[in-house]
């Protein structure tokens, strides 16, 4: 398996993660939907549309250098938290909007579900094709959102003492 974790990247900015230091990033739905109670207590699940909402947390050597960025605008967030689709069928579909600049990686699920085995992957356009593993049950993808978002912009801080810069960034797709 050959995976490499690459660096954030705000419109194209390089966040290096040897500088930026420690870079936690969290996914969440968001959207038009909703859990519905029918009379006898029967849940139904009512929906319009989905996205992403991403929370970014960093602590570091140095503040996120992104004070020139026009939050006003949507902006691209080269994403550092790969996102996962698992199927039965060694071919599997990515989306569209993943980085070109960190390859996707697979793992097959072998041994009924109890080992992760990486596998090779080729990407042709938006299919990826694992290779076939004998008594593979599963196959998972990984890949790295570009995502384009609005945010107003980071919350910096910084720890005199200790030299310590941080900063959270929260944004939700467009």
């Amino acid at each position: 398996m050959s995976r490499k974790q690459p660096d954030l990247t705000i419109n194209g900015l390089v966040l290096p993660a040897h500088a930026v230091g420690k870079i936690v990033q969290e996914y969440s739905p968001i959207g038009g939907f909703s859990t519905m109670r029918l009379g006898a207590g029967t849940a139904i699940r009512q929906a319009r549309w989905r996205k992403l909402a991403t929370t970014l947390s960093a602590s570091g050597l140095i503040p996120p250098g992104t004070a020139a960025i026009n939050w006003d605008l949507p902006v691209v967030l080269g994403c550092v938290e790969p996102r996962s689709i698992q199927s039965v069928s060694p071919v599997i579909t990515l989306p569209a909007a993943r980085r070109s600049d960190a390859a996707p990686y697979a793992l097959a699920v072998v041994d009924d579900g109890r080992k992760l085995r990486a596998t090779p992957v080729s990407v042709a356009g938006d299919v990826a094709t694992l290779d076939v593993i004998a008594g593979a049950s599963a196959y998972l993808v990984y890949y790295y959102p570009l995502l384009t978002v609005l945010s107003d912009g980071p919350t910096e801080r910084f720890d005199a003492q200790e030299c310590i810069s941080g900063w959270d960034l929260q944004a939700e797709e467009v």
